[in-house]
């Protein structure tokens, strides 16, 4: 096992899963070693482009910031992609480092022909004071890459009322994807873009930290437009997603602008 996760498996087991930041005392997280570290070249293949496979077979691995978003994804697919077929398998609840030598989902993702593998559960800092080891998300995105999926990195949004966290959060996947090859979805991007457009947004839970329905749209019309390199904003109302013909139409542009700003896949 590598050493930052014999280190970490520790102090992190009773840390809570239900958001990507860590609540454990900076403190007591000795940090000793640059996550950023370089991986070998001959570890590091390119991006398979799977854009334009009939079928859409899509493992999602993450903690509990993915609830909810297979069945949102299946529904916008079968609303407007008809020459598509899509099928989601999720495993959640869990942060991506605790479930490195899991048995079963190491199986799950090696023996099935994945498409695309979203991986979202990469410890972070609330206070942004301390860089946790990405040894384990760049092991997920290596396996990937091997069985010839397109890896997929889900930088969380942002806390409520924190903007600055989705710039923050979305620069550590950018950072992990420049050392491993991989997409990043530019989803706390595309939630600040919405936020700043229509400040009233109610897209967080009463917690400040999960997304309510109307956050899991804007969060997976990034993950769509990541997925298929067809524009979110070209999307017509569908009455059986969360939210008015307004508010999804204002989802849609903000995620076509953030991903012209913010290209996830360099292929």
């Amino acid at each position: 096992m590598n050493k930052h996760l014999i280190i970490y498996a520790v102090i992190f087991m009773l840390s809570a899963c239900g958001g990507g930041s860590t609540n454990t005392p900076e403190d007591e997280v000795p940090v000793t070693d640059d996550p950023f570290q370089p991986i070998e070249s001959t570890e590091n293949l390119s991006i398979p482009n799977n854009r334009e496979f009939d079928t859409y077979n899509v493992l999602i691995l993450g903690n509990s910031h993915v609830a909810g978003i297979e069945v949102l994804l299946t529904k916008i697919f079968t609303h407007v992609k008809a020459d598509k077929t899509i099928n989601i398998e999720t495993h959640g609840g869990m942060f991506l480092d605790t479930i490195i030598n899991n048995k079963s989902i190491v199986e799950a993702l090696q023996n099935n022909q994945w498409t695309h593998v979203i991986l979202q559960g990469q410890k972070y800092s609330q206070s942004h004071s301390v860089l946790y080891p990405i040894d384990a998300t760049v092991t997920w995105i290596q396996r990937a890459k091997t069985i010839g999926a397109t890896p997929i990195l889900f930088p969380e949004h942002p806390l409520k009322n924190r903007p600055e966290d989705a710039v923050y959060v979305h620069g550590i996947h950018t950072r992990i994807a420049q050392k491993q090859y991989s997409c990043v979805a530019p989803i706390g991007l595309t939630w600040n873009k919405a936020l700043m457009l229509s400040p009233g947004l109610d897209l967080h839970s009463s917690d400040g930290n999960h997304a309510k329905q109307l956050g899991k749209l804007l969060t997976s019309l990034v993950l769509y437009e990541t997925i298929t390199g067809e524009s979110a904003d070209l999307l017509t109302f569908s009455d059986t997603l969360p939210g008015d013909a307004a508010t999804q139409a204002l989802f849609g542009q903000v995620t076509s602008q953030a991903i012209i700003e913010n290209p996830p896949c360099d292929f």
